[in-house]
């Protein structure tokens, strides 16, 4: 019963499209002239293509405005990290790195963790919501390691 009533639906929806050569057959069947069914149809097309393309601009514009509203927010703007020995510096939303005057690497692993490289350091950062909750650092070779004392700004 169900594939009958599908079957119908599809025969009734088909039924109701018809190729530019239907069209045209109609328009003169009418009547018209063969001039002004092409001038018809054509128009038909231009209004077809028209609202096609004004969907999809609309569709561009909502999908620029979806990704501007998912984008990833970190909380951090700027830091100073300090321990023995060690002075670093984040600015720029953690794009740009400094650890004792020499630029670093910064490695994003996700929304609330970095990793810092440079001047023989590795710093690793954590943070939530509301900015820093966590730094320390280890040296690249050997097993020197603590926490970082950090100010952001």
């Amino acid at each position: 019963m169900k594939k009958l009533l599908m079957i119908a639906l599809a025969v009734s929806a088909l039924s109701a499209c018809s190729s530019p050569a239907e069209r045209m057959a109609k328009c003169e069947a009418q009547g018209v002239s063969r001039d002004t069914c092409y001038l018809a149809e054509q128009n038909r097309t231009t209004a077809m293509n028209a609202v096609a393309e004004k969907q999809a601009l609309e569709n561009a514009a909502n999908a620029v405005q979806h990704a501007q509203s998912a984008k990833v927010q970190d909380p951090l703007r700027e830091a100073a990290f300090t321990a023995n020995g060690i002075n670093a510096t984040v600015s720029n939303g953690f794009f740009t790195a400094k650890i004792n005057g020499k630029k670093a690497v910064v490695k994003r692993f996700n929304a609330n963790s970095y990793e810092i490289k440079g001047a023989g350091y590795v710093l690793s950062i954590t943070l939530d919501d509301n900015g820093i909750t966590d730094a320390s650092w280890n040296k690249t070779h050997g097993r020197d390691n603590g926490l970082l004392q950090f100010t952001q700004k």
